[in-house]
């Protein structure tokens, strides 16, 4: 398993986190998703074959931009 961080920007009410949270838990290879508001953070615990570029990517074409990728 991986356990990953992003710092994301634009993330600014719970409609936002609501779409990060929803996008991700349709993932087979996501077990867990927390967010942070405040924090401005998305953690992710996944399936090792997951690419953290790729998850990246996914946060991206939701409209949030990645300021900070990061294993915990």
């Amino acid at each position: 398993m991986k356990n990953l961080m992003y710092t994301v920007e634009g993330m600014k009410c719970g409609g936002c986190s609501s779409k990060i949270e929803n996008r991700f838990k349709a993932m087979p290879e996501i077990t867990t998703v927390e967010i942070a508001l405040d924090a401005k953070t998305v953690k992710v615990t996944a399936s090792d074959e997951v690419s953290p570029m790729n998850l990246k990517k996914e946060l991206e074409g939701l409209g949030f931009q990645v300021v900070k990728m990061e294993k915990f």
